[in-house]
């Protein structure tokens, strides 16, 4: 049995290698075809993992690596070079952010509805998921990976629901409720959802700060979030005629959060021991966020071509209130007191359109996109004064709004020529924006054409063998959060700022994989140039620590990833991901450039055993090394997960308990490299450990799972 404590880490290296070597000795013989991502179909005898051209497929359905999986993130942290994060953020080979597509359309969403939506699929739900690594031009620009989520198709008539409440315990309860149901007739397929969260959750935030004056300031923040959110999506997919169907999709998310953030300030002295100042800061925070979504969806066959359009209407309305107090500890006096009031409005229209068909012994697309982003955004600080009254702060007041407008088109040609499958493509992007920061009377815009080629080759050596090759151009624009001028707090000393003068980013990237039945090693490198990243401005007068939005000049990267399963017996299968990363950014800071080459490596592993009485057990582990940034320092981290299964009543009840983080060691602590600058070490903590307790049951006859509406690049970039 393989070992990942830590303090073992070469026992456990070499534990791998001999694990590696006993799979490729040992693995049985399976045919692969290379397909498309849309024409994936794997038959017979499912390996865990098969590499189709560019994607990486793995079977999910019967699989028992995710038996005891309670949801889609435990699927998807099990897989090659993907790391999902205690907050369940999803970052692909250490530093990209997939995006989510079900059925070969985007869901791109909220980390809040991105996860909740996750969170509804189970593993029977899924039939596989296809992992890209250097996406085409076929697709969205933004997207410099992406992760497709295949639902098992419809089989039967009639109606079929599921329900699934998960449980979840640390110091806090959190529970998820979900409830979907399906009716199909021959024509017409009709899907509602409901979902609805209640629970609190927690973090902390604590950093240790040596000050000019050489005195020492420890931050130590805890915010608990009260959550009651509610959600809808109803849906009807009609096939009107032979090869044509019309989709329609409503969906609604109701955020209501009430956020109380406690935090102290304790300043000593350069010995620690004589205290300096003392101070405390309440912050009660309420949310209340609705989002409002339409998607109407065509798809037709016309002799050889097929067609598809795709349109969506987003409304979102945010409204945000806060009430901060700080107070001398020691005195018992009060500091300050400020209430602020935001106010967030954002309309999105898109619209998107393929054609695709067979030419020249080939297969080629075609399509293009326009997409209309605009936002409001009113932040208002009131202060107390002396006179006990509260009075506009124009210091940090603002009012910001940002325009738009994206328009797209590309052209795909691929074409198999006996051992070789290759295709080449061209993406041509137009953006304008113009944002206004009305406070400030600043107008900033931005009017650019951006070419964007692909090209991949695929080689089949034998019929088990492939090697594929890849190279890609995509741009990554500013997120609307990073754009905003608004001041956002940490703690009454720390808080970040947007920049509206940010450029977008442009990534070239090369890929090179190798693949031998289930076992594959994969090579990415390449430069990112203008990357967004935000740094650190300390006042050795004020002691305010503010994070500024700013791009650098670039970002060299490559990694290596290799991914093996291993069957040592019926009841003891394992399966091992490790990936060794590289990067280099050039980082202008205080009149010196830092071009500091940092390497680290990533393990995660996961042990699954078949116990007597149909029991599946599952342990989890992952380990990534020390490593950091331009100017930050990281600290390892680990975590080890406990996993227990059985199905009850012929399949229809699923039961799973999942122990996370069982040491409790999963936090992400920064140390900055240049002291002399800033001697600040932080750790953000946000509650990993926790025991779950998944009761999902299934009901109905038709096995029919509902098409997801299809949402754009834009509503993340948006921030919902």
């Amino acid at each position: 049995m393989l070992t990942v404590l830590v303090c073992e880490k070469t026992k456990m290296v070499r534990s791998f290698v001999v694990a590696g070597i006993l799979f490729l000795l040992h693995l049985p013989v399976l045919a692969q075809e290379t397909k498309t991502l849309k024409e994936v179909i794997v038959n017979g005898s499912k390996q865990p993992f098969q590499r189709q051209s560019g994607a990486l497929v793995v079977n999910v359905s019967g699989n028992p690596n995710f038996k005891t999986a309670a949801n889609t993130l435990d699927i998807l942290k099990k897989l090659p070079g993907l790391e999902v994060t205690s907050d369940g953020t999803l970052l692909l080979q250490g530093r990209i952010t997939p995006g989510i597509f079900v059925d070969g359309k985007p869901l791109v969403m909220s980390p809040e509805e991105l996860q909740n939506y996750l969170l509804t699929l189970t593993p029977d739900m899924i039939a596989s998921i296809e992992l890209i690594t250097n996406p085409s031009a076929q697709y969205d620009a933004t997207y410099k990976g992406i992760i497709n989520i295949k639902l098992k198709p419809d089989g039967s008539l009639g109606f079929k629901g599921n329900l699934t409440t998960n449980v979840q315990q640390n110091a806090y309860r959190l529970a998820d409720n979900n409830f979907l149901l399906t009716y199909k007739t021959k024509k017409v397929a009709y899907t509602a959802r409901l979902g609805y969260t209640t629970g609190t959750t927690i973090r902390t935030y604590d950093a240790l700060q040596h000050q000019a004056s050489t005195n020492i300031m420890a931050t130590n923040t805890k915010t608990l979030t009260g959550n009651n959110n509610f959600n809808y999506q109803l849906g009807v997919d009609y096939n009107f005629k032979k090869d044509h169907r019309l989709e329609i999709l409503l969906r609604n998310y109701n955020i209501d959060r009430t956020l109380s953030s406690f935090n102290t300030l304790h300043t000593t002295d350069s010995s620690a021991k004589r205290i300096v100042s003392n101070t405390s800061s309440d912050n009660n925070t309420g949310l209340i966020q609705n989002n409002y979504a339409a998607n109407l969806n065509y798809n037709a066959k016309f002799g050889g071509s097929q067609f598809q359009l795709l349109t969506s209407l987003v409304k979102v309305r945010n409204r945000q209130w806060e009430d901060i107090q700080n107070t001398n500890t020691i005195t018992g006096q009060q500091i300050d007191y400020w209430k602020t009031a935001l106010q967030n409005d954002v309309l999105i229209r898109t619209a998107q359109a393929d054609l695709s068909g067979n030419r020249a012994n080939g297969k080629w697309s075609t399509g293009a996109k326009f997409a209309f982003y605009t936002t409001k955004n009113d932040l208002h600080y009131d202060t107390l004064n002396i006179n006990d009254a509260f009075v506009t702060d124009s210091g940090r007041t603002n009012n910001f709004q940002y325009d738009e407008y994206v328009s797209a088109a590309y052209a795909v040609y691929e074409r198999t020529m006996n051992k070789i499958h290759f295709s080449a493509g061209l993406r041509l992007e137009h953006t304008r924006s113009i944002s206004n920061a009305i406070t400030q009377k600043e107008v900033t815009k931005r009017d650019y054409l951006t070419w964007l080629p692909s090209m991949e080759l695929t080689y089949t050596l034998k019929k088990n063998q492939q090697l594929h090759f890849s190279l890609t151009r995509r741009i990554t624009r500013p997120s609307f959060a990073q754009l905003n001028p608004f001041r956002f707090y940490f703690s009454p000393l720390n808080y970040w700022v947007g920049n509206p003068y940010l450029l977008p980013s442009v990534t070239n990237a090369f890929n090179a994989t190798y693949s031998l039945r289930s076992f594959s090693v994969s090579l990415t490198m390449g430069r990112e140039t203008d990357p967004s990243t935000r740094y650190p401005e300390y006042n050795r007068i004020t002691n305010v620590l503010e994070y500024l939005g700013r791009n650098l000049p670039y970002n060299d990267f490559a990694n290596i990833e290799t991914s093996f399963p291993l069957t040592i017996t019926k009841w003891w299968r394992m399966n091992h991901n490790i990936g060794g990363y590289y990067k280099r950014e050039q980082t202008p800071y205080h009149g010196v450039t830092y071009t500091i080459p940092i390497a680290y490596f990533k393990i995660t592993g996961n042990q699954v055993f078949t116990l007597p009485k149909a029991f599946t057990f599952d342990v989890y582990y992952m380990y990534t090394s020390p490593n950091g940034d331009g100017l930050y320092f990281g600290k390892y981290i680990s975590n080890i997960d406990f996993a227990l299964q059985r199905s009850w009543l012929k399949g229809k009840l699923n039961t799973r308990i999942n122990y996370y983080d069982l040491l409790n060691t999963y936090s992400v602590t920064r140390t900055f490299r240049e002291k002399s600058i800033i001697n600040n070490r932080l750790r953000h903590w946000v509650g990993m450990q926790r025991l779950a307790v998944t009761l999902s049951y299934n009901f109905g006859a038709s096995t029919y799972k509902a098409k997801q509406t299809g949402k754009n690049e834009e509503e993340t970039r948006a921030g919902f």
